[in-house]
C-alpha cells in the first residue's frame, strides 16, 4: 500500500473526502459569546416574566387597616400549640398515675413504671388465640 491518501470520489459536483481547513477561531468565539448572551437574554426575560405572574406584596396601609377576617365556624382550635401542651400534659399524667378505667369491670390504670415491674415479677398473662373464621373473604 501506499502512504498517499486518495479522496473520495466528487458526488453531485460537490467534493468529497475530508474536511480541508478547521473551524476558525473568530467563529468559534463568536459563537461562544453569543450563546452565552442568549442564556443571559433568556433568565433575564425569564425572571421578568416570572415577577409579572407572582402577586404583587399588599401595602403598609393596607395591612393595618384591614380588619383580620376569621375562617367560616366552626373554629376548631385557637392556639394548637398550648392544645398540644395541655393534651401531653394530662397524657403524662394518666400514665404516671392510678385511676379508674371502668369500675364496673374492675379496670384500673396503673403507673407504667408499676406496671413494668408487674410484668417483670409476674409475666405476661396467656392470651387465647382468636378463633378462625369460617368464612372465606373474596
Amino acid at each position: 500500500m501506499s502512504a498517499e491518501h486518495h479522496p473520495l470520489p466528487k458526488k453531485n459536483g460537490h467534493g468529497g473526502g475530508y474536511e480541508k481547513q478547521d473551524v476558525g477561531f473568530r467563529f468559534a468565539m463568536t459563537f461562544v459569546v453569543g450563546l452565552i448572551a442568549a442564556v443571559v437574554v433568556a433568565l433575564i426575560i425569564t425572571a421578568w416574566f416570572y415577577r409579572l405572574l407572582l402577586p404583587s406584596p399588599p401595602r403598609q396601609e393596607q395591612v393595618d387597616t384591614a380588619p383580620r377576617r376569621l375562617p367560616p365556624a366552626p373554629v376548631l382550635q385557637a392556639d394548637p400549640a398550648r392544645d398540644m401542651q395541655k393534651y401531653r400534659e394530662s397524657e403524662n399524667l394518666k400514665a404516671s398515675s392510678y385511676g379508674w378505667v371502668d369500675q364496673n369491670k374492675g379496670i384500673v390504670r396503673v403507673p407504667v413504671q408499676r406496671a413494668m415491674e408487674m410484668v417483670a415479677e409476674q409475666g405476661l398473662p396467656q392470651w387465647q388465640a382468636p378463633q378462625a373464621n369460617q368464612e372465606r373473604r373474596q
